[in-house]
């Protein structure tokens, strides 16, 4: 169904904007097409943090950190998390200096991109 509304929603804006050459407009669907591209990419993100969250749970990666303790295992997690959580947050509106007031906390690095995903 939102592919559809979207479909209609481009086309309609391709028709308006082909009969027209009104800069003002053509500006207008510049930014609705970076808006969608940027709603891509932190899909894909997305996707990827999921992607790796799964991964965690296979008996592949339980195997490659038995013979680590507990916070080992913890830290290795949030360490193969973090990078994928800084690109989320920078790709909402974070910028590098927000992102290094957290510091070398990375729990709540972490915790703040996954509130995003909601």
């Amino acid at each position: 169904m939102k592919k559809l509304l979207f479909t209609l929603i481009c086309a309609t804006t391709l028709v308006f904007t082909s009969c027209s050459n009104d800069p003002h407009q053509e500006k207008e669907v510049q930014d609705q097409n970076q808006a969608v591209a940027a709603k891509k990419s932190v899909s894909k993100t997305q996707q990827e943090i999921d992607n790796l969250l799964k991964h965690f749970t296979t008996q592949d990666y339980h195997s490659s950190v038995s013979s680590l303790t507990k916070e080992e295992v913890q830290k290795d997690m949030a360490m193969k998390l973090l990078p994928k959580c800084k690109q989320l947050l920078m790709e909402n509106g974070y910028t590098e200096d927000d992102i290094n007031k957290f510091g070398d906390d990375y729990k709540t690095i972490i915790l703040t991109a996954f509130n995003l995903k909601k």
